[in-house]
């Protein structure tokens, strides 16, 4: 199993980069996980478009998702037209994404007719040809789900959310856990996302393997917090990097 990521930026991709994406791959399934602002260009460095199995989105906030609008224009041409992706969305999901195009399309197929579609429910979860998807709620500021991806191995994502108990069960025993650490400051006020330490927290009570930290302000200086999250979990704690890939 292994996770490469496409986009680790919170909000705005700094020079270079993205924001949310990851392309989680096993015995030729490609599971495009998130597709914030730049993940299309990135995606394109690692597999082609016609190698994409399917897209899981955990939540409306743009830099999670904006990138399906340039993605369902790329499946407009050749030679892309004769493939249709299954399109996983969070309950709502259908209304919400074809609201954000409302300003310059008013069709309701504005998407469908280009991806397969379906709503997950996250009290059951979805398979993924070998992949086993579970979803929980966190906690953030709009309904946003945390996943684990189960294969061969266990991946845990935390998408965004602050500290919670759903984020600690969901992460249980993980492979990697691939938690967000957007907080810079404990007197920042963003109460739906975590603090490198609070990251280190949860993952020591999940007991998993590896944690990799991700979802970053491009304009902030990190470098003490993951030195002190380092300090506190030991070598097993990566930081998710642009276009690496972790191998587990």
């Amino acid at each position: 199993m292994q996770l490469t990521v496409l986009g680790s930026s919170a909000a705005y991709p700094g020079p270079g980069g993205a924001c949310s994406g990851y392309l989680v791959e096993e015995e030729g399934t490609k599971l495009l996980i998130d597709c914030g602002t730049g993940v299309l260009s990135n995606l394109q460095q690692v597999v082609s478009l016609q190698q994409v199995t399917a897209i899981v989105i955990s939540h409306f906030h743009a830099d999670h998702f904006f990138d399906l609008i340039p993605y369902r224009y790329a499946l407009t041409r050749p030679p892309y037209r004769d493939i249709r992706p299954i399109l996983y969305l969070p309950p709502g999901g259908r209304k919400s994404l074809l609201k954000s195009v409302s300003a310059f399309n008013d069709s309701p197929t504005f998407f469908s007719d280009h991806f397969q579609i379906e709503e997950y429910n996250p009290k059951v979860g979805i398979k993924v040809e070998h992949f086993s998807i579970e979803f929980a709620p966190v906690k953030h500021y709009i309904p946003t789900y945390a996943m684990a991806i189960s294969g061969q191995k266990r991946l845990a994502y935390s998408a965004d959310s602050g500290p919670c108990d759903e984020l600690a069960d969901i992460a249980r025993g993980a492979d990697l856990f691939l938690c967000e650490a957007t907080r810079d400051s404990v007197d920042d006020g963003e109460w739906g996302h975590l603090l490198a330490s609070e990251a280190v927290g949860l993952a020591k009570r999940a007991g998993v393997k590896r944690l990799a930290l991700t979802h970053f302000w491009p304009n902030c200086d990190y470098s003490q917090n993951l030195e002190q999250a380092r300090d506190a979990f030991g070598e097993a704690l990566e930081i998710a990097e642009v276009l690496h890939t972790f191998v587990f």
